[in-house]
């Protein structure tokens, strides 16, 4: 009786395992995708930027400016980066970033509510902006 417990106690993990609802966390590969990109042309440069969709309101940004070859004044300067919700009249979050490589820059943050945001980087009034849902 025991082990016939134990063995119905077994299967029902594995069939469990097998059917259970897929969790809402974003698949393994998920997070390679970029949910959005874009690139501008800037006086100074060019801005790529990609947003990573991480899971449970979780963003990874990653940017790169490459800049002309007369843009002595960006060259080495960090950009404004900033998410803002649309829809909502309020400061945006301007998150930490990392630098990954020259001209290159990582930024990994929790949004505070779902919902569609905007992200702009940038040098003053020169940017690049590109719109995606948050989950």
């Amino acid at each position: 009786m025991c082990i016939a417990l134990g063995v119905f106690s077994l299967a029902g993990m594995f069939i469990w395992a097998a059917l259970r609802p897929p969790s809402a966390a974003v698949a393994p590969g998920d997070a390679d995708r970029p949910v959005a990109s874009v690139t501008e042309v800037l006086p100074e440069g060019r801005f790529d930027l990609q947003v990573y969709a991480l899971g449970n309101l979780g963003v990874r940004l990653e940017l790169q400016f490459t800049p002309d070859a007369d843009a002595l004044d960006t060259a080495g300067m960090r950009p404004d980066v900033n998410f803002a919700m649309l829809e909502m009249h309020r400061d945006g979050i301007e998150p930490p970033l990392e630098l990954v490589g020259p001209g290159a820059w990582r930024a990994r943050l929790t949004l505070p509510m779902a919902g569609r945001w905007v992200v702009s980087a940038g040098f003053g009034e020169d940017r690049a902006e590109v719109e995606f849902d948050a989950r």
